[in-house]
């Protein structure tokens, strides 16, 4: 896409990762070195890696009074996640691979990229987590309501291939409830062994920056700013040593503001946001091997200034699989 510099993604979070790194110990030195709950079996001391295959429906609705519902998606439903843990230490690649089934419709849906990183980390009874996010080309889904005689299977969808979406964020949580590991169930690198759950208050941040060269030739950005003030509650039912089943609910609320600018025209907003989540996960678990799958959805509603309501809906499915080794001795000594 012209005008936009490409973000160095991997820079950015070599800079975050030291950031974060230092602010456990900062943690660490405050609230000191909490002991694990005798119920909750830590493997923070094994180096663990993982793998996702997650299928995804990430929409854009925009819908109005006086306009059709626009429903814009991207044409890669299955990603992969790579996943190494240890000590505080937990990252993660996704990506959306062309090969897949799901990805690889692109005469019809386009070409659409995906590239994702994540850093969890869990100072005491905090949880800390930062992102980064690029999607690239979207297309209509409902492209039926706006091409006359379009055909399902046939036609191409209308497309945005030069539609991109750009987006650091994170957030902070507390959990309140001392017996309860919500790393059991974020990064596997705990276990409970009884029954428990928690409310979980944490402040969601992020920014975001949306770019579209049209065909006109005209070139539109868009810089969002989302804070947002957030409570949920977990809970981890324990069904066997090695089995577990953990629903959760959450929603939020906070301000978003909006710089919109095309052809140097600029149009600044600021909006009333609702966030809202839920899902549940089983998962299975011995000392080495962990796996399970997870159904879940986030989404956020707000409306703009011609009373437009634009959603952003994520239905995301998944399975989770992992394995954790004795740490080698180098790598010991180094932490």
């Amino acid at each position: 896409m012209q005008g936009i510099n490409r973000c160095p993604p991997v820079k950015i979070f070599v800079g975050l990762l030291f950031a974060f790194a230092l602010n456990v110990m900062v943690f660490t030195q405050i609230y000191g070195q909490e002991a694990v709950d005798s119920n909750i079996i830590s493997y923070t001391d094994k180096l663990a890696y993982g793998v996702d295959l997650s299928t995804d429906i990430d929409e854009f609705i925009v819908s109005g009074p006086d306009t059709e519902n626009f429903h814009l998606v991207t044409n890669n439903d299955v990603k992969l996640t790579l996943r190494l843990n240890y000590k505080f230490l937990n990252l993660s690649f996704g990506f959306s691979p062309g090969f897949l089934s799901g990805n690889d419709d692109d005469e019809l849906k386009g070409d659409s990229s995906f590239t994702e990183y994540q850093v969890n980390m869990f100072p005491g009874r905090f949880v800390q987590n930062v992102f980064f996010r690029r999607m690239k080309g979207f297309y209509v889904e409902n492209t039926e309501d706006f091409v006359p005689l379009w055909q399902e299977g046939t036609d191409p969808y209308l497309q945005f291939p030069d539609l991109k979406s750009i987006e650091w964020g994170g957030y902070t949580g507390f959990v309140l409830n001392e017996k309860f590991s919500l790393r059991s169930l974020l990064n596997r690198q705990e276990w409970q062994l009884t029954s428990s759950g928690s409310f979980i208050p944490a402040l969601r941040y992020n920014f975001t920056k949306l770019a579209n060269t049209f065909e006109s030739g005209s070139y539109g950005k868009e810089n969002q700013v989302d804070l947002r003030a957030d409570l949920g509650y977990y809970y981890n039912y324990v069904v066997s040593p090695k089995v577990n089943i953990a629903p959760y609910a959450r929603a939020g609320i906070g301000p978003k503001t909006s710089k919109y600018t095309l052809d140097g025209v600029v149009d600044k907003n600021t909006y009333f946001v609702s966030d809202y989540g839920g899902g549940l996960q089983l998962g299975y678990n011995t000392d080495q091997l962990y796996m399970g799958i997870r159904g879940s959805f986030n989404g956020y509603t707000y409306k703009d200034e011609s009373d437009n309501t634009i959603s952003n809906n994520l239905w995301h499915g998944l399975f989770y699989i992992g394995y954790r080794f004795e740490t080698p001795e180098k790598l010991k000594n180094l932490f």
